[in-house]
This record gives C-alpha cells, structure tokens and sequence, in this order.
C-alpha cells in the first residue's frame, strides 16, 4: 500500500497541474477575505459601537467555497487522467486489486486537498490582517478548520464523480457546469415556487452552507444587540436562505453523505471498468 500511495503522490507532483490549481485558489481566498476586510472597516455594522464589524469572516468563507472548485478539478482527474493518457492498466495491474489503487487515490488526494485547504487558510488570514479587520483568534480558526474539511471532501467528491464517469472532459465539464450553472438555477427556481425548504439539501448549496452558515453564526454574534441589528439579521439569512437550512454542521453530514454515495458509486463502476 505505501509503494501504491507513494506512486500517487509522484504522479500528482510531477506535472504542473497541482500548483496551477493551487495558485489561484489561493488568489480568490485573499482577495475575498482582503475586500471583506476593508468593507468592515467601514463600520456599516459596527457605527457606533466603537467596533469594526468582522467582514473577513463570511468574506473568507465565500472566497473558500469559490476556491474549493479547483480541489474539485484537481480530484476530477485522479482517475481520468489515468484513463486519458491509458496508464490506469498498468496502476491497475502493478497493484494487488483495483480497490487499493482506488484507496490510494483516495488517501493521497485527501493530503492533497488538505495541503489546498491550509494553503488557502493562510492567503485568506494574509487577506484579513492587509485589510486589518482579523477576527477573534478562535472564531477564525473554527471557520478555517471547517474550510480545510470542506476543501477536502470537494477534492474526494471530484475523485469519486471522476471514477464514476470515466471521461476527464465530460467530468470537469459537468461538474462545473452543474455547480456553477445547473444548481444555481435551480436554486432560483425553487425559491420563486415556494420550494424555498429544498435548496439547501441539494449538493452544492449543503457544500457551501457547511462554511457559509458558520462565518455568519459568527459574524452575527459580533454583532451589537439591538433591533435594528436583529433586523440586519434576518434579512441577510433570508437573502442566503438560511432561514430553511439546517446548521452549518447538518450542512456538512449532508455534503459528506452525498461524497460518500458518489465516491462508492465510482469506486464500485471503477473496479469493474473494461480498461482493454
């Protein structure tokens, strides 16, 4: 197993696309959390309080969840690209079954997609102190915790959708297109029909709650008690459609149960592909 998983980590860091990927991840999280920064300087909230209102927080977790694509794509090809350039017979013949080369797949990605998330984490925390609106140590350390996991189960998700599908194209392709594309409309739809309650179990929008719904837990309980802040409240849940969506952490068992079910699928159709 260990020479199956250094194998995965030599095909992973001998080409280009790793970094390629990683750079502008990690771009989006500190121009993200930077503007969000400088917009809490503004003391929309926090005018009169004598505070500036912790903008970096929901700042970082959109620009985590925008970033989280490139783990997706990076994921995407762990099998594809086998398939593409046809050495997936010989990683499935030089290893003792399908499913351990799968399983360090799996493994190596996983380090990977926590390498993108950390990464991220410190562009995103650069970001924040350059715009000079860094939150409580604790409450930015709890939302970066839940960035790196979700960082991490976007790139498995690609790996297993990847193994599922087959075809590197048709995966990054779609992929990209629902959650960019096809979900948002979706989620437009459902919400005009008064279906406002389904959106936030569907793929995408748990994956994105898991850290969106957190930074706003936080950022709102920075902010001064009063009814007019109260008000600021509901109306930015309403806009975000938090007010059917479960906790950030709820988000999240959803994301992991639907990463789960793609990756068993793809690891299932996987070990029985003709590869000839």
């Amino acid at each position: 197993m260990n020479r199956l998983i250094t194998a995965e980590y030599r095909k992973i860091f001998t080409v280009k696309l790793w970094w390629a990927l990683l750079i502008p991840a990690a771009a989006i999280s500190l121009m993200f959390t930077w503007g969000g920064a400088l917009l809490g300087n503004l003391g929309i909230f926090g005018r009169g309080s004598g505070e500036n209102a912790a903008f970096a927080l929901p700042a970082f977790a959109q620009g985590i969840n925008l970033a989280s694509v490139f783990g997706l794509i990076l994921g995407a090809t762990a099998v594809t690209g086998e398939i593409r350039h046809k050495t997936i017979t010989t990683s499935f013949l030089t290893g003792p079954t399908r499913g351990a080369v799968l399983a360090a797949k799996l493994f190596t990605y996983s380090t990977i997609g926590v390498i993108y998330g950390v990464v991220c984490m410190l562009a995103a925390t650069l970001g924040a102190l350059l715009g000079n609106n860094f939150p409580d140590g604790a409450e930015w350390f709890t939302l970066a915790a839940a960035g790196v996991v979700a960082m991490v189960m976007w790139t498995l998700l690609g790996v297993g959708v990847g193994a599922l599908i087959g075809n590197q194209v048709g995966t990054v392709v779609g992929l990209l297109v629902y959650v960019l594309v096809v979900e948002p409309i979706i989620n437009v739809v459902l919400r005009t029909n008064d279906a406002a309650e389904i959106p936030p179990y569907l793929l995408n929008t748990a994956g994105s709650n898991m850290t969106l719904h957190l930074s706003f837990e936080l950022f709102l309980a920075g902010l001064p008690s009063s009814r007019r802040f109260e008000r600021a409240s509901d109306e930015i849940r309403e806009v975000l459609g938090m007010t059917y969506a479960p906790p950030w952490w709820g988000s999240g068992l959803i994301f992991v149960a639907y990463a789960v079910a793609l990756g068993l699928a793809g690891w299932l159709v996987a070990r029985r592909r003709d590869i000839t």
